[in-house]
């Protein structure tokens, strides 16, 4: 795991904590709380925990859930998305990520680490930051931005969190059949005075000399107070396009039009209580970063980080065959800055919360009624049971319905439930339907609804 960090020595020596723990996916839009609160951003961004109605987005805590494995944490984490290129047509789809190893099946997401180097003052409540330039092409050594950010290409399945493969700092230039794993440091001095800046970067610095995997040697005294390292780490499966290199060239692009990975970069918004990340730094050392030996945190269960997420509240398609990125974000490779695309009719408005929902709507008799969270070894409908093989959601409706049962639930992506009746207290609209059909992977096969059956 900590092969991740390079030079192992330094790690063993100076870092006295470390929690490492898995996000599941929030959400992917075109949102940027931090550079854009409010609005849409200019590109698309794989998000972890955001509450998106919160009014006071400084007191995280408040959030009704989240997609992280700490349950007192309610930070919030986000990154761009991944699109595969084709060089044949250009157009773009969607690359899918995978959870990290070591941290169970979350969906998709994010691992994020804290590491402390040496003594560290916690970060403060509405702390914020941003790692990483989106218009940076080209790498430069003597910039910071150019030095925390790496890409492991890796060989294989990463099963202990080592990933074997080489590391470059701009996207690999042949194919990596385990996939990419992203990988981005965010600065670890603050100047002990401002939780933001306007560029959200002012505020904090890199340690002097440091770089992905060096730790520098120590703060510059514009930046004078050390704090805990944030390290994100990504798993994206470019397996499936394995065959679609040309000449050498990667035919990956970052959802900011960014060809090269010089320009991934990150966002972090604190949402902890500040006594607990303090004593947590203070006592968490466990070098495997292992929430199991860190008593001072709990452990948020998987399916309570899955059930948080939410759907893309900007009307847009997001995961089919695109002739161009969302936001109209054009291609450019450089080598000099790129510039801000506009001007396709991409939409510049979010929908509001009742706008969006994971349900289907508009199937004749039947009426959604929401999602449900089931506990180990719980049926919500027990009047009968349908497994097909290549489940739809027609498919289990039309089934229920001839069983002359009210109602029709789809899970795990291939079965139907139907039930004469359903405690709608289990239902929640803060679960999340986000599984695709076995059948047919434009519909979602978590879905609870009653006909309009009368006898």
């Amino acid at each position: 795991m900590w092969t991740a960090l390079l030079p192992l020595a330094l790690v063993a020596s100076q870092a006295n904590a470390l929690l490492r723990f898995p996000c599941s996916q929030l959400t992917v839009t075109r949102s940027d709380p931090l550079v854009n609160p409010g609005a849409v951003s200019a590109h698309l961004h794989q998000m972890a925990r955001f509450d998106f109605n919160m009014p006071n987005t400084t007191d995280l805590q408040s959030a009704s859930c989240s997609t992280c494995g700490i349950k007192e944490n309610k930070s919030n984490y986000w990154s761009p998305t991944l699109y595969f290129q084709s060089p044949v047509n250009g157009t773009f789809k969607r690359v899918n990520q995978k959870p990290g190893p070591l941290t169970g099946s979350p969906n998709a997401g994010m691992v994020v680490y804290y590491i402390q180097i040496g003594t560290v003052t916690s970060f403060p409540k509405g702390f914020r930051m941003l790692a990483g330039d989106p218009y940076l092409r080209s790498y430069d050594s003597s910039i910071n931005d150019s030095r925390s950010i790496m890409f492991r290409c890796l060989q294989g399945t990463d099963t202990n969190g080592q990933g074997n493969g080489p590391d470059t700092n701009g996207m690999p230039t042949t194919n990596c059949p385990g996939g990419v794993r992203s990988q981005i440091n965010f600065p670890t001095c603050w100047d002990g005075k401002r939780l933001d800046s306007p560029n959200h970067k002012d505020h904090v610095a890199y340690a002097n000399g440091a770089s992905f995997g060096n730790f520098g040697t120590g703060c510059p005294s514009t930046h004078p107070v050390t704090i805990p390292l944030l390290f994100f780490e990504t798993y994206w499966d470019t397996a499936p396009f394995a065959n679609e290199w040309r000449n050498g060239k990667s035919p990956f692009v970052w959802s900011m039009g960014d060809p090269t990975g010089y320009g991934y970069h990150a966002d972090y918004m604190m949402g902890w209580p500040e006594a607990t990340l303090k004593s947590a730094m203070a006592s968490c050392n466990d070098q495997s970063g292992q929430l199991s030996a860190c008593s001072v945190l709990s452990a948020r269960s998987e399916q309570e980080m899955n059930d948080c997420s939410i759907p893309n509240r900007v009307d847009e398609d997001l995961d089919g065959w695109l002739t161009q990125l969302p936001g109209c974000n054009t291609v450019q490779a450089g080598p000099g800055r790129a510039s801000p695309s506009s001007g396709c009719g991409a939409p510049t408005t979010m929908l509001s919360k009742t706008e969006v929902s994971f349900l289907e709507n508009g199937i004749t008799g039947w009426t959604p009624v929401g999602c449900a969270s089931e506990n180990n070894g719980e049926t919500l409908l027990n009047g009968a049971k349908y497994t097909p093989g290549g489940l739809t959601v027609e498919k289990c409706l039309n089934y229920c319905n001839s069983q002359n049962m009210p109602y029709a639930g789809l899970k795990n992506k291939n079965t139907c439930s139907c039930g004469k009746t359903l405690n709608t207290s289990k239902v929640s609209a803060s679960y999340a339907c986000n599984l695709p059909c076995e059948g047919n992977l434009n519909r979602l096969c978590q879905f609870s609804s009653s006909s309009d059956l009368t006898g």
